[in-house]
This record gives C-alpha cells, structure tokens and sequence, in this order.
C-alpha cells in the first residue's frame, strides 16, 4: 500500500491494525473520522513527511528516502519514542511477565527458573537503556532543537557509542523456546502465546531502532553542525601539561579504542555503565576531542596505546 498525504487515516489503520500504535504514540486521539493524514498532522502540529514515514515503518516498508526534517520534527520524534518506551514496558513487557509466571505455575518444568532469569534481565537491560535515553539523550536532543547551549559538552557520537540495539537478544530468548525449553504446552497454549508476545515485541523495537539509527540520529548530527570527517584539534604544549588523564580513564579510554562498547567496558572493569559515560565526558572535557579517531591519535601521541 502506497501511503501519501491524501490517504484517509483511517483507511490506512483498515488495511494495517498496527498503524493504531502510530497514532497512540504520536499523541493523536484514535477517533480520526474522515479525516486525512495532511488534515490530521495539520491539527496535530506533526510533519506529514514524518508520518508517512513511520507508517512506512509500522507496515514493514523501509522509505527509499527521508525528506528533510527541522527542529520541531526532532521533538515529535523524542515524543514519539517516550510515548513508545512506555508502551513497551507497561503492556508489552508486563504481558511477558504476567506469562512466564503463569508458565511457572502450570507446567512441570526444570528449566523455567532459566526462563524467569532471562526474561527478568533482559526487561532490566531495556529499562536501563530507556533510563538513558530519557534522561539523558531527549532532553540533549530538545535542547537542539530549541538551540539551546550544549552545557555538559554531550554530542550524540557519545550515544551512538553507548546505542546497543536492545531487539538483539530476543533472538536467544525466541531460540530457548522453539528448540529447547521442555514444558508440556497445556490447552492455555502458553508457548504460542508467549512467543506471539515475543515476536510482536521484537517487530515494535524493530522500528524503534530504526527510527533511531535512520532518521533520528542522523538530523542531530546535522543541527550539531558536524561534517563527516572530523578533524582532530592541535593540542598546544601548554594545553597537553594541564592534561592529566587518570588511571581509570586511561583504562577506560584503551577499552574503547579496542572497539569496546559502553556495557563492555564496564563489565571489564567491574563499575557502572553511568561511570564509564562520566568518564568518557571527563577524557573529553580534558582533550577537547569528541570522535575516537581523534582520541586513537591522542592516545598514540601520549604513549597511551601502541600501533600494532
């Protein structure tokens, strides 16, 4: 289905249930009449482009294109995604919940504390990286788009470093269930269900990411005024003696230039990912560079790391 602009919503919601998500996380009330999606995004303050983009999405289509979006597209595109992530949490990840619990209670299983602890740390893990993204990423994202002064010196290369897609490990979940996990599946059919939920979970984050990864990040990174190749700041003598790296920065900086992720190197050092993150704004603040090849140089240039 081709979408545009004289479509009426709600022959698009006939044709593809889902798209009511759209609509719920956008902040739009379901009661759409006959109204089309220009009509609708024109009440509603909401770019027209941006919505056939995300139906495009919802119904599986990936856009060959993303039309250019301005700062008030940055602002209903952190709305949409808050408006998401509670979604995710209170409905989808509460469904989940409410039926391993009831797998627990019905069936003779040995492995379904297994099943309990993977479900309970995955949900911890998507909490975590909402956390960030809430408290951190939108309202650095807001303040763009209100040109606002970027006050904690964060740019979004620091998320991108720290952005994990959280769909990945559904994979092993939906994999202990389809090939392993012994239950006798009763007349409830609590596999089918629980895997329905899973997959249904995986599709939503899906497009999430993708919102992210395709649209989202990439227009931060223009209204940040940043080109494609970075070039890396001369650092004076004078400057380079008032740097002073700590210990723990230093190994925090060599575990990143190893290619490691946020979560990865906090694991090896056994300290919090929010640690890490201030860490990484310390070594930044110190240098006064942002991108890693940067800090690959620096690090050669001090005698952090060797070239291989």
């Amino acid at each position: 289905m081709l979408f545009t602009k004289e479509l009426k919503i709600a022959d698009i919601v006939e044709q593809d249930f889902k798209q009511v998500l759209l609509l719920e996380h956008l902040g739009i009330p379901f009661i759409v009449k006959e109204k089309t999606v220009e009509k609708i995004c024109q009440e509603y303050n909401i770019n027209p482009n941006l919505y056939l983009h995300f139906a495009s999405l919802f119904a599986n289509q990936i856009p060959s294109q993303i039309p250019h979006y301005n700062s008030n597209d940055i602002k209903c595109m952190v709305r949409y995604l808050q408006n998401s992530h509670h979604y995710y949490l209170n409905e989808r990840a509460a469904k989940i919940v409410r039926i391993v619990t009831q797998i627990a209670e019905e069936t003779n299983c040995a492995g379904i504390h297994l099943l309990n602890d993977f479900v309970q740390n995955y949900i911890e893990e998507v909490k975590k990286h909402f956390d960030y993204e809430n408290n951190i990423v939108f309202p650095y994202m807001i303040a763009m788009a209100n040109n606002e002064p970027n006050i904690g010196n964060y740019s979004i290369a620091e998320y991108k470093q720290h952005h994990d897609n959280i769909d990945d490990k559904l994979a092993d979940l939906k994999g202990l269930l389809i090939k392993y996990l012994p239950f006798d599946d009763n007349e409830n059919h609590l596999r089918r269900k629980l895997l329905h939920c899973l997959f249904d979970l995986e599709q939503d984050l899906k497009i999430h990411t993708l919102i992210e990864d395709t649209v989202l990040i990439p227009l931060v990174e223009n209204f940040e005024g940043k080109e494609n190749i970075e070039t890396t700041p001369t650092i004076s003598e004078e400057k380079k003696a008032n740097i002073e790296l700590t210990e723990r920065e230093i190994d925090v900086l060599r575990l990143l230039l190893e290619g490691y992720s946020n979560k990865e190197v906090a694991d090896k050092l056994h300290i919090s990912t929010h640690t890490v993150i201030s860490h990484r704004k310390n070594i930044t603040a110190k240098t006064s560079i942002k991108s890693l090849a940067g800090l690959t140089i620096y690090a050669l240039q001090n005698g952090i790391i060797e070239v291989k």
